[in-house]
């Protein structure tokens, strides 16, 4: 490898690339929703595969806690044992059984702000 191409990617080992997000307000609460990385995008796919079928609802699901947990603690024990749960994955559901809407909100908004993301961006990303 050369040189050069070591040096410019172990400085960027350490960068915190920054984030599209955008807030969306349900029941009166905002939910802040940032862009998801790649490598959060894959463990989405990841947990949704089962083999010949994809669980889509858990993608859902999965794209939903991460796009948002870095403001609601989706994975505190309190609110797990709460809603009898035993991932922070199954708390959507639970917490929106009666508010469909504020779901469909909330996912809207994990889908706008991950189409954000242009190619390139991508490809960038990737190369990190």
């Amino acid at each position: 490898m050369n040189k050069n191409k070591l040096e410019k990617f172990l400085a960027k080992a350490n960068e915190q690339a920054p984030r599209k997000e955008i807030t969306v307000t349900i029941d009166g609460d905002e939910w802040k929703v940032r862009q998801l990385n790649l490598s959060e995008l894959r463990d989405c796919e990841r947990m949704a595969d089962k083999g010949e079928k994809t669980d889509w609802f858990l993608y859902n699901d999965a794209r939903l806690v991460k796009a948002t947990e870095h403001e609601f603690p989706w994975n505190q024990e309190e609110l797990k044992k709460a809603y009898k749960v035993g991932t922070k994955y199954e708390l959507v559901e639970k917490i929106f059984r009666d508010n469909p809407e504020g779901y469909t909100k909330l996912l809207n908004a994990v889908r706008e702000v991950n189409a954000t993301q242009t190619e390139e961006e991508a490809i960038e990303e990737a190369k990190n």
